[in-house]
C-alpha cells in the first residue's frame, strides 16, 4: 500500500498534535521511554508517518523543547508583558526561573544529563551560538523593569543553562539541599540582571 500524502496543512496539524502530545508523554513515562511508538499512538497515526517530520526521536524532543518554551513560557509572562502594558520586577522574573525547573510546567526537570548528552550528540540544536543566545536573553530582558546597563548577556545565558542543568542533575545533587541550590543560583542570575537597591 503506497504511503499516504498529506496536504500542507494536514502536516501542519499532525505536528501541532505530536508536539502537543509530548509533555504529557515525558511527565509520564520520561524521555527514555516516551518512544516514536508512543507519540504516534498519541497522535492517532502510524508510527512510519513520525518519520515524514523528524528523522529519530532526538530531532523530535529537540523541537518539542523549543515549541513547549514558545507556548508555555509566554503564559507566564503575561499578555499584558508581551503587549508592553507592563514590566516584569525581581519577584516576577524569579516565578520565571522557578518555573522553568518545576516539574509541571518545564520540561527540563524531566530530562536527565544522559538525555542532554543524547539530544546534543544527535542534534545541532543544543549547540551554543553566541548571537542566537545573546538575541534570546536581551529578548527577555526587554520585559523587565530596572534592568542593569551592564548586563552580560553570554554570561546571562550561561547562568540560566546551569539553572536548567542543576534541575536535569537532581538525582545526582544532596536532596536536603537541593531547593535552597536552586534558590541561590536564580538569586544569583536575579543579581545579574537587576540593579541593586540602596540598604
Amino acid at each position: 500500500m503506497p504511503d499516504r500524502v498529506f496536504t500542507q496543512e494536514e502536516k501542519e496539524k499532525l505536528r501541532q498534535i505530536m508536539l502537543q502530545a509530548g509533555f504529557p508523554l515525558i511527565k509520564k513515562y520520561g524521555v527514555t521511554h516516551t518512544t516514536v511508538e508512543k507519540i504516534a499512538d498519541a497522535a492517532g497515526i502510524a508510527k512510519g508517518t513520525f518519520y515524514h517530520f523528524w528523522k529519530n526521536k532526538e530531532e523530535y524532543m529537540a523541537e518539542l523543547i523549543h515549541y513547549h518554551r514558545i507556548t508555555t513560557y509566554p503564559k507566564l509572562i503575561g499578555e499584558d508583558v508581551l503587549a508592553g502594558k507592563r514590566k516584569l520586577g525581581r519577584e516576577d522574573a524569579r516565578a520565571y526561573l522557578r518555573a522553568m525547573v518545576d516539574k509541571e510546567i518545564s520540561i527540563y526537570p524531566h530530562l536527565s544529563l544522559a538525555d542532554e548528552a543524547r539530544l546534543t550528540s544527535k542534534t545541532s540544536s543544543f549547540d551554543p551560538d553566541a548571537k542566537k543566545e545573546s538575541t534570546i536573553a536581551a529578548g527577555l530582558l526587554g520585559y523587565l523593569e530596572n534592568v542593569r546597563g551592564d548586563v552580560d548577556l553570554l554570561l546571562l545565558a550561561n547562568m540560566i543553562k546551569v539553572l536548567v542543568l542543576t534541575a536535569e542533575a537532581k538525582e545526582e545533587l544532596h536532596e536536603s539541599v537541593y531547593e535552597k541550590t536552586i534558590d541561590t543560583l536564580i538569586d544569583c542570575i536575579l543579581d545579574q540582571v537587576f540593579e541593586q537597591k540602596d540598604m
